[in-house]
């Protein structure tokens, strides 16, 4: 097996080849490598069990959780990562028992986790609160951790012996500091070692990437769409050659349309998830304006990506087209993928693109993604 600190140098060996062959040497560590999460990827399919191990998706929106413990192979769990604080009350907490609702007490209130956030937030027209925002833990939240912890203990166990873990952190965004990730990544390890869990973190788009690009020997482009951010890896035999993300995502949809509409977020969100549709004419002003701020998003994404690519000192040499990969909750409504391909033809990618794909499970791919390398 090719350890983590060894990509490094892979990949310092590797862009040499920019210029000049590639040894025979890191040649045969790729392969080894790309033979390595092959079969870890088979051994889940075919539920073939060689070791406890947990593949978890902290994301913005959700928090998602896949684990192969047991013949029956893959399981996943997931919550919304979200809650509402509200004064304690006997009648409150009374209520929420009653209603199997998820909850904890956070000094003199009770914080609702979850999807029961959400319902709470519907009955009673408020907005929910979120402990990250783009992509990372928010410091201006103060229950920001505390809630993490539970809503992260709702689908991840406490293990039984030694259990490999993997967790998604974001990649840092292009030409800016990586301060706070540093601190997102370490307190995110620092409670799952606290659980555990022998833990260590991969970027959202590496994670696609070891999820829908085994046949194409993790050669690609893997992106993450997610609420708070867009991540992006460009891999060549399982190599992350560059990483970034821009601060955008499904939540500045959301606002936006929210602001233009005069809807509230909760609203907006839900309409987006359950009937967005790109292939049909837009019902309404609303409609609409997601289909607006849709393409606003997806443009950002790909001028970003000509950009960056275009900067970059060095590059691998495709011999030929590679795939792209789109996952996460911003890619599900229908008709995206088609969205997607006819922008990206207007964009000056210097890669060539053989096809643009949608992950087989759009909100559970990270988290597959997370549990291979977990399993290696």
């Amino acid at each position: 097996m090719v350890e983590g600190h060894d990509d490094k140098n892979v990949l310092d060996d590797l862009l040499k080849g920019t210029s000049e062959a590639v040894s025979s040497h890191t040649l045969d560590k790729l392969i080894t490598k790309v033979d390595e999460l092959k079969e870890s990827g088979k051994n889940l399919e075919n539920r073939s069990v060689a070791k406890k191990a947990y593949g978890l998706d902290i994301g913005t929106s959700r928090i998602v959780s896949i684990k192969h413990d047991d013949p029956s192979g893959a399981q996943a769990a997931d919550q919304l990562n979200a809650f509402i604080a509200v004064s304690e009350t006997k009648f409150l907490r009374d209520m929420l028992v009653k209603n199997r609702m998820a909850y904890t007490k956070i000094k003199d209130e009770i914080a609702v986790l979850g999807y029961d956030a959400q319902q709470f937030a519907n009955i009673f027209n408020s907005e929910i609160r979120r402990p990250m925002k783009k992509g990372l833990i928010t410091p201006l939240e103060i229950y920001a951790m505390p809630v993490m912890k539970e809503i992260i203990n709702m689908v991840l166990p406490r293990p039984e012996g030694v259990t490999d873990l993997c967790f998604s952190v974001p990649a840092p965004e292009a030409g800016y500091a990586a301060d706070l990730l540093v601190f997102h990544e370490g307190m995110l390890r620092q409670h799952l070692v606290g659980l555990g869990y022998k833990a260590k973190s991969i970027t959202e788009g590496m994670a696609v990437v070891l999820s829908e690009l085994a046949n194409d020997n993790f050669t690609g482009i893997g992106i993450s769409m997610g609420a708070g951010m867009c991540n992006v890896c460009l891999s060549f035999l399982s190599v992350p050659v560059m990483v970034f993300s821009i601060s955008k995502g499904g939540d500045d949809i959301d606002a936006s349309v929210a602001r233009v509409s005069n809807e509230t977020v909760n609203r907006v969100r839900v309409i987006k998830e359950e009937s967005l549709d790109f292939t049909r004419t837009p019902k309404s002003n609303l409609e609409n304006a997601l289909i607006i701020y849709y393409e606003d998003l997806i443009m950002s994404l790909l001028t970003s990506l000509t950009d960056v690519f275009s900067r970059a000192d060095k590059m691998p040499r495709f011999n030929q087209a590679i795939p792209m990969v789109l996952a996460g909750g911003t890619c599900l409504p229908n008709g995206f993928k088609v969205k997607f391909e006819q922008l990206l033809k207007g964009a000056k990618m210097p890669i060539a693109i053989s096809s643009v794909r949608l992950a087989r499970d759009p909100l559970k791919t990270t988290a597959m993604g997370a549990l291979v390398s977990a399993s290696v």
